[in-house]
């Protein structure tokens, strides 16, 4: 594991307590215990030997078998391409991050070019196609950023259409929380767009989505794991495409689906 070294340092230096724990009855990889917040880091880093585990063995077996704890799975390519995101969520998770508070600042529109610069610093996931983007300022500095797709009318039971947008992403500058960050957003778009509800995902991988509840989101469901094929001269998770796989298969552990339905709480 000496690649997670400069996680080891951070924690460290900031006086969190860690175990390396194996638990090979469930996974053949290792975890990182962070027993002050009941939070077990399972670092997976794909290997030819364990590929059977990997066709046969679901993630959300292991978060099963740890109902008392958050599981954070971290992927070994998204770890040595975002090293400072990762860093930055566990910071917010542990509670070190440095805090500011929404209120204190000024929501703008922002292109997309910003939008992807910010993303590919301080999102875990890089970057994502969008409509419609904003971000947070404090002077000059951009805080945090929020993206939505466009209105798409969807038709309800009962046949009538309305008028539904998705929350793609929402990250802060790494580092901080802000406060209030995302409330805030949502209400200025919910101001000038008046949709009659928000729907987005979570990535289970790393998200048990109760930021999202806080805020009024419903969970109504769970997509099915992400099939992927593991690069080996890469170590990278791609795409697959047909009868191209290179290396072997890896399943994520799917997406969590959130709504908030604007029109059964105004009602």
């Amino acid at each position: 594991m000496d690649n997670l070294q400069p996680l080891f340092h951070y924690l460290e230096e900031n006086n969190i307590t860690y175990t390396i724990d194996k638990h090979k009855d469930i996974s053949p990889y290792s975890f990182i215990s962070l027993e002050s917040i009941k939070t077990k880091i399972h670092f997976i880093n794909p290997s030819k030997a364990h590929k059977e585990w990997h066709t046969n063995y679901l993630l959300s077996s292991i978060d099963s078998s740890f109902s008392e704890q958050r599981i954070i799975h971290l992927w070994s390519d998204v770890w040595n391409n975002q090293q400072n995101a990762v860093l930055s969520r566990i910071a917010g998770l542990i509670g070190i991050s440095k805090r500011i508070y929404g209120r204190t600042l000024e929501i703008k529109r922002i292109d997309i070019h910003t939008l992807n610069d910010f993303m590919e610093k301080n999102h875990i996931s890089g970057s994502s196609s969008s409509k419609i983007k904003f971000g947070l300022f404090k002077g000059e500095k951009l805080m945090a950023v929020a993206s939505f797709s466009g209105k798409r009318k969807i038709n309800d039971r009962e046949g009538l259409a309305h008028q539904s947008y998705e929350l793609i992403r929402y990250c802060n500058l790494n580092y901080h929380t802000v406060v209030g960050g995302l409330s805030k957003i949502l209400k200025h778009f919910i101001k000038e767009y008046s949709p009659d509800d928000i729907m987005t995902y979570t990535d289970s991988d790393w998200s048990m989505g109760e930021s999202f509840t806080k805020l009024g989101f419903v969970n109504i469901g769970h997509t099915s794991p992400i099939v992927f094929n593991w690069n080996e001269e890469l170590k990278k998770r791609e795409k697959i495409k047909e009868n191209t796989l290179i290396g072997f298969e890896v399943m994520n552990n799917g997406s969590n689906k959130y709504i908030l339905n604007l029109n059964r709480i105004n009602n």
